[in-house]
């Protein structure tokens, strides 16, 4: 029966397809001209990379300088300086400026803060009088109110909306 069978289907062929060559490019590997560099701009990035350079460079030694003057400070700190002599003698007008007082501005605002403070203080003493001679007062508790015999209607009597007002 297999003889058969195969003898009865079609046979169909298939073509291949035609053998394509992957290893062609599109352009050529190697470019036929040279790349022509600008000599413009390659003086202007040689500039810049100098420049870069010794500015770099300025900053290293600016923060060599910082160090050194940091360590120096942190020495003369920790070294206590011997003041001195002197032989003359102390004016009282240089005493009058080494005292310790305040300035104009600040007695001012001194006097401001103590006015308010005594401000405060008497409106206080105030209050609390107006406050005593209220509740010394005696007043009768009003006699409470009958209680309704008539009731109350079940829905309000107005229409609602704003027709009526309209």
């Amino acid at each position: 029966m297999s003889t058969e069978q195969s003898e009865s289907a079609p046979q169909v062929e298939t073509q291949a397809a035609p053998a394509v060559d992957i290893t062609q490019q599109a352009t050529t590997p190697t470019p036929t001209m040279q790349r022509v560099k600008n000599p413009k701009r390659v003086a202007a990035g040689k500039m810049v990379s100098e420049r870069t350079r010794l500015a770099r460079e300025q900053q290293k030694k600016d923060a060599e300088a910082y160090r050194a003057l940091g360590e120096n400070k942190a020495k003369a700190a920790t070294e206590s300086p011997e003041p001195a002599p002197t032989t003359e003698r102390k004016s009282p007008k240089s005493s009058r400026e080494k005292n310790i007082g305040l300035s104009t501005t600040q007695w001012l605002a001194v006097a401001t803060i103590v006015t308010s403070l005594v401000g405060i203080y008497y409106k206080r003493e105030e209050l609390k009088g107006m406050a005593k001679a209220a509740f010394d007062k005696k007043t009768p508790e009003p006699a409470p109110e009958p209680l309704r015999v008539e009731p109350e209607p079940a829905r309000a009597t107005q229409p609602k909306g704003l027709n009526k007002m309209i």
